[in-house]
Order: C-alpha cells, then sequence, then structure tokens
C-alpha cells in the first residue's frame, strides 16, 4: 500500500513538473527572439529590444560605445572592467572582464563577460556573459548604429540583448519587464551623454 502510494507521488509530481515546464516554454514568443553571434534564435528564450533616435553622427555614437569608459561612468544602469586592453584602454575582440548590470528592484549583479564582436566598419559591438555555462543561463547584448537617411548629423542606437539557458525562464516570468525598462533608460541615458557634449 505505501510503495503504490509513494509511486502515485512520484508520478503526480513528474505530470505537475512536466505541466510547468510546457507553460513556461509556450510563454516563449518565438518570433520576437533575435539571435546574436554565439546565441542562435533557436536557443533564445528572451530578448529585449530597443531602438532611439540620437542627435549625433553614427561614428561619434561609436566612439563612445567602443571606448566603454565613457558611457559606462556616466550611466548607473551598468558599467564594464575590461582586463585585455589596448594602449588606449580600448578592450579587444576576446577581451575579458567583468560587466556590472543594475535593474530597479533587483540590485546589480557582476558578471564575467566577453567581448566577442567589435566591428568599427559596421559600428556593431557585442558583449557575452561568461559567468554561467550557457545551459544555465548566458546572455549576448549587441549595440549597432547606423545613419538616418536624409537626416544629416542623426543616428539611430540599436540594442538587442538575448538570454537563454534554464535560469533565463525566471527573467522571462518574473523580471522581463524590469529587464526590457533598464534598455530603454540604458538607451536613453547614452543619447542625454551624446546629445549633452554637442
Amino acid at each position: 500500500m505505501s510503495s503504490t502510494l509513494l509511486w502515485a507521488s512520484f508520478a503526480a509530481a513528474a505530470i505537475a513538473i512536466l505541466f510547468l515546464v510546457a507553460i513556461v516554454q509556450n510563454s516563449v514568443d518565438e518570433r520576437s527572439v533575435i539571435a546574436t553571434p554565439n546565441i542562435p534564435r533557436e536557443n533564445g528564450i528572451l530578448t529585449s529590444f530597443v531602438s532611439i533616435k540620437i542627435k549625433a553622427s553614427a561614428e561619434e555614437v561609436f566612439a563612445v560605445m567602443a571606448s566603454f569608459k565613457d558611457y559606462s561612468t556616466e550611466t548607473p544602469f551598468s558599467a564594464f572592467n575590461w582586463e585585455n586592453v589596448t594602449a588606449d584602454g580600448v578592450p579587444m575582440v576576446g577581451s575579458t572582464g567583468t560587466f556590472k548590470l543594475t535593474v530597479d528592484g533587483f540590485g546589480s549583479r557582476k558578471m564575467q563577460a566577453k567581448l566577442t564582436l567589435l566591428d568599427r566598419e559596421s559600428k556593431r559591438l557585442a558583449v557575452l556573459t561568461t559567468s554561467f555555462t550557457p545551459w544555465l543561463l548566458a546572455s549576448e547584448r549587441v549595440q549597432e548604429v547606423v545613419p538616418i537617411e536624409g537626416h544629416s548629423g542623426y543616428c539611430e542606437y540599436r540594442s538587442w540583448w538575448t538570454l537563454e539557458g534554464v535560469a533565463a525562464y525566471y527573467l522571462l516570468l518574473a523580471a522581463q519587464e524590469d529587464f526590457c525598462e533598464s534598455q530603454k533608460r540604458s538607451a536613453a541615458d547614452l543619447k542625454d551623454f551624446l546629445e549633452r557634449r554637442n
């Protein structure tokens, strides 16, 4: 009798877990997931995308983004500290370091990061978090700047941050709004920083 009850309990727990997994997986909007250099679209759980028009040239905006030091000292939401840098302090592709992200209501988190893309021609860069194994949690943020045709002196800044791994489901369910809001505020900080300089 007790072994039957034990097996029935295990079966009920297994069904409940499978049901919970199905609900969580169905909450992923696969159409809104954007691939990054290291996270394919099919592995992504959540992408936060932001786009903002900035009154500055694409070259000026990318120079601030690629230097990391000017912008990250101005924004309270993210800060980078690279270990492998050039003589003028700029990281290179493959550089590792730490990245501190602050999300309102969730505090600050310091993560290990790696610069995976720094393309000055296309004005695009990408940073991959490496604190955890990808099956648990990985994220990659891609930032790019494109000139706006017909609007001299203006450009569009775009950033998308894609997460993968089991722990990304927690952010999807519990902190998606705050995560997306931090992206928007970070982009607005970049815009304010650049437009104040001009």
